[in-house]
């Protein structure tokens, strides 16, 4: 069962340790921290300043000193649905993941489409932010209670700080809504982030051996495939917003964002880890934390993500973490609830495409923490080791060997993770937050 030890340090240093960076991949340096800054990097038992740090010093030896992620979607479950997730038990597996800031979602209770919302959801996470250290950005909901019909008041959202709105979980079916939406979002200045799902289909699954032995119809890639078309149509008549494709699951949706990027539009997307890892022919029967939505699709498609995320295609990962308490997922794929977790195994997702060739160090920083910190505008603090800057990072052994994710060793509060039984490289030792050092054992 994994312990998480934590404790605050004004003054530390990292000794011996590689640091990864987009730009450059640093070995065996001692890294100086005072106030959570990054005050010095030097190579390893230097002189300079050797006296300087001693309250604390971390044995970095054969470890990786990498920028603390940054998730972009994450179902925290607050405020009001503390049966799948409390604040302290999301940013617990945050922490444990290697995660230092995300974005949550506003599927909640009350659903956060207005500043009332808002507040509560700050007020519930404020300790937990406070004691952990990881940053929470909330979206906001598109619409009023995400119904598709009423557009919440953008302006005011943002004056209370959110930091980008989505419907996520329900796409926007309506054409003059969506337009109207592009076209708030881009008078405020926030990305619009779409669930991409025509809705009818009536599909659980990909169509695979699990979804013929299931019965019924499969899940159509029309139904992402149609909404993103239609989507960018009406993105020509709204330039200069910022439009997010949420968990792309197929080529063809890639392959419309390229058009659309290539004409000039403000297009990025995202794909999720088990959506790398994983494709529709890996389903088993009996785990329905495979029921996600979108849903895992054929190999090809899940080549093209992989291709996709190395190339640049894929701006970068975001977990789409949703938990789910045990009888809400039982054991039936036609009943059970949409959605898995994903905080505390992505980085190691991440590292298992690095060592199969599919990323490079430098892309695999990007994509886990640089570019989804400046897509959420808070590349200041997160997204890059240097000095001067916020000590926001989880200290790795990359080359830890495999081994298998195990239900009791997540700290999160729900265990519907579709990596439980998978055999994952890397071994998170620390996630060092300012001047909060989180020790993981």
């Amino acid at each position: 069962m994994s312990v998480i030890t934590s404790i605050k340090s004004d003054s530390f240093v990292v000794k011996n340790v590689s640091v990864w960076n987009v730009e450059e991949i640093l070995t065996a340096v001692d890294v100086y921290v005072n106030l959570g800054i990054i005050t010095d990097i030097q190579p390893h038992d230097s002189q300079r300043k050797k006296n300087a740090y001693m309250e604390k010093m971390i044995d970095g030896t054969g470890l990786t000193l990498i920028p603390a992620g940054v998730d972009a979607q994450v179902h925290l479950r607050v405020p009001g649905q503390v049966q799948k997730e409390t604040a302290k038990s999301g940013l617990q597996a945050a922490i444990h993941g290697g995660v230092g800031a995300l974005l949550t979602m506003p599927n909640t209770k009350p659903v956060l489409d207005c500043t009332r919302s808002a507040e509560l959801a700050y007020q519930e996470l404020k300790d937990a932010e406070v004691s952990t250290g990881v940053r929470v950005l909330l979206s906001s909901a598109i619409t009023v209670g995400q119904r598709g019909r009423e557009l919440v008041d953008f302006e005011g959202m943002k004056h209370v700080g959110v930091a980008a709105f989505t419907d996520d979980g329900v796409g926007i079916q309506d054409d003059q809504i969506m337009l109207d939406a592009l076209r708030s979002a881009a008078r405020v200045g926030l990305p619009l982030l779409q669930h991409a799902e025509v809705p009818g289909h009536g599909g659980v699954l990909h169509e695979c051996k699990t979804q013929r032995s299931l019965g019924g119809v499969a899940y159509p890639k029309s139904a992402e495939i149609d909404m993103v078309a239609r989507d960018l149509r009406l993105l020509e008549q709204v330039p200069e917003a910022r439009y997010h494709v949420l968990h792309v699951s197929c080529l063809e949706t890639l392959d419309l964002i390229d058009r659309a990027v290539a004409g000039g539009y403000k297009v990025t997307c995202e794909v999720s880890p088990h959506h790398l890892y994983f494709c529709a022919d890996d389903i088993p029967k009996d785990l329905t934390a495979f029921k996600m939505n979108p849903p895992l699709r054929s190999a090809e498609d899940q080549l093209a993500l992989i291709q996709g995320l190395g190339s640049g295609r894929i701006q970068f990962m975001a977990t789409d973490h949703a938990p789910h308490e045990a009888e809400v997922k039982g054991f039936n794929f036609k009943t059970s609830a949409f959605g898995t977790t994903g905080l505390e195994t992505s980085l190691r997702v991440l590292l298992a495409l690095w060592r199969r060739g599919h990323l490079t160090i430098s892309r695999l920083v990007e994509v886990w923490a640089t570019a989804p910190a400046k897509f959420l505008g808070i590349s200041q603090n997160y997204g890059s080791l240097k000095v001067g800057r916020p000590c926001n990072a989880t200290l790795v052994d990359v080359m830890a060997p495999d081994r298998v994710v195990m239900s009791f060793d997540m700290v999160g509060l729900s265990k519907n993770n579709c990596f439980i039984g998978t055999h994952l490289p890397g071994e998170i030792r620390a996630t060092i937050l300012g001047s909060i050092i989180h020790t993981l054992k």
